[in-house]
C-alpha cells in the first residue's frame, strides 16, 4: 500500500471517558500513540476519577500533546461523552472506551478511504473481544461484525442494508464519525446508563450521506467481569430501552427522514426489544406497575412470529429447561 503523508490526513479527535480506569487505560491510550497516522485530539474525559486516573492522564498529557485530560464531576458516561464533545476541533471523532484498545493501523487505513472519497461522513469496521488477561495469554473471537463492505449511500437504504446483514451496530466505538454529521444530528448523548448511545447512532446511519464500511476488526474490546454493561441486570437495563426509543421516536417525529418509518426504527431495536423480554425472565425482574403495559405490548409484538421468544416468555421454566438439556447433549457430543 502507498504511504500518505500526515499532513494530508483529516484531523480526528478520539472521545474517551473514564471513570476509576487507572489500571487500564494506559494500554487504550498507548494504542492510539502508536497509531501509523496519529490522532490529533485524545480528549480524556476523567469522569471524578478518585485511583489516581488523572495524575496519569497529566503524565502522558506532559509528553504527548494530542492528550487532553479534561477533570469532571462524576455524572456518567453520557455526560462525559457529550463535554468532550464541545471540545473537538477536529474533522472527524471516534469515541472509544477506557478499557479497550484499537489496531494500530485503524487512522492509516481510514486516511486510505477517505484520499478518494473526502466527503465521507462513516466508517464504519468490526470488533473483535478478548479476555482480561496478560497480553501473551489473550484469546480473541469476533465480536459486533459488519457483513456491508465497500461504499454506501446513507439514509434509510444504509439503514436497512445494515439490519438485514446484522450490522447495524448500536455501539460508538465501530464508527468513524464526521464532526459535520454529528453537529447536523445534533442528538447528545442520553443520561442513562445503558442503550445511551442507541439513539445517537441511528442518526448517524439515518443522516449519513456517503459512507464505507469493512469487515476488518480494528477495535479490541476487553471483557471485564465488572464492567457496567454486563453488571447491570435490574430493570433499569429495561427501562433503558424505553427511554432510547422513546428518544428516537421524538426526533423523527420533529425531524422527520425520507423512508424512515416505524418498522425500520423496530428491525433497529429488535435486539434491545428481545433483550427486554429476555432479562425480566431470566433475572426474575419485578416490572414496576407503571410498565405492565408497555412490556404487555412489547411481549405481543415480539412473540407473534417468534417461537423461541414465546416458549421463553410464556414458559420460562420449560425454555430453561431445554437449554440445560441441549447444553448437557452439547457437553456429550464433545466427550465422545
Amino acid at each position: 500500500m502507498s504511504l500518505i503523508n500526515a499532513a494530508d490526513f483529516p484531523s480526528i479527535a478520539v472521545i474517551m471517558p473514564v471513570w476509576n480506569g487507572r489500571e487500564y487505560i494506559g494500554e487504550a491510550i498507548d494504542s492510539l500513540l502508536n497509531q501509523t497516522i496519529l490522532p490529533t485530539q485524545v480528549i480524556v474525559i476523567d469522569d471524578g476519577s478518585t485511583d489516581g486516573t488523572l495524575a496519569l492522564l497529566e503524565e502522558y498529557a506532559s509528553k504527548h500533546p494530542q492528550v487532553q485530560p479534561v477533570r469532571a464531576a462524576h455524572g456518567g458516561v453520557s455526560a462525559a461523552r457529550n463535554k468532550g464533545l464541545s471540545l473537538v476541533s477536529s474533522d472527524y471523532v471516534y469515541f472509544m472506551d477506557a478499557d479497550d484498545v484499537v489496531a494500530p493501523e485503524l487512522f492509516a487505513d481510514f486516511a486510505r478511504v477517505w484520499r478518494d472519497r473526502p466527503d465521507l461522513e462513516l466508517f464504519g469496521f468490526s470488533a473483535r473481544k478478548f479476555n482480561n488477561a496478560p497480553l501473551a495469554e489473550r484469546q480473541y473471537e469476533g465480536t459486533h461484525p459488519r457483513h456491508l463492505s465497500g461504499e454506501v449511500n446513507g439514509g434509510a437504504e444504509l439503514l436497512s442494508k445494515l439490519i438485514a446483514r446484522g450490522s447495524a451496530h448500536r455501539v460508538l466505538w465501530t464508527s468513524i464519525i464526521s464532526k459535520a454529521l454529528i453537529d447536523r444530528i445534533n442528538s447528545p448523548f442520553l443520561p442513562i446508563q445503558n442503550h445511551e448511545d442507541a439513539p445517537f447512532m441511528f442518526g448517524v446511519y439515518t443522516q449519513a450521506k456517503r459512507a464505507f464500511f469493512t469487515s476488518t476488526a480494528y477495535y479490541l474490546k476487553r471483557v471485564v467481569d465488572t464492567s457496567l454493561s454486563i453488571s447491570t441486570r435490574d430493570f433499569s437495563w429495561v427501562k433503558n430501552y424505553f427511554i432510547a426509543r422513546e428518544n428516537t421516536d421524538n426526533a423523527l417525529r420533529q425531524h422527520p427522514v425520507a423512508n424512515v418509518d416505524r418498522d425500520l426504527v423496530d428491525g433497529y431495536y429488535a435486539a434491545l426489544m428481545g433483550g427486554c423480554l429476555i432479562e425480566i425472565r431470566k433475572n426474575r425482574m419485578d416490572v414496576p406497575r407503571e410498565y405492565d403495559e408497555k412490556i404487555d405490548r412489547l411481549a405481543r409484538q415480539m412473540t407473534r412470529n417468534n417461537l423461541k421468544l414465546r416458549l421463553l416468555w410464556r414458559y420460562y421454566p420449560l425454555y430453561s429447561g431445554l437449554l440445560y438439556c441441549k447444553r448437557l447433549l452439547r457437553g456429550q457430543r464433545h466427550a465422545g
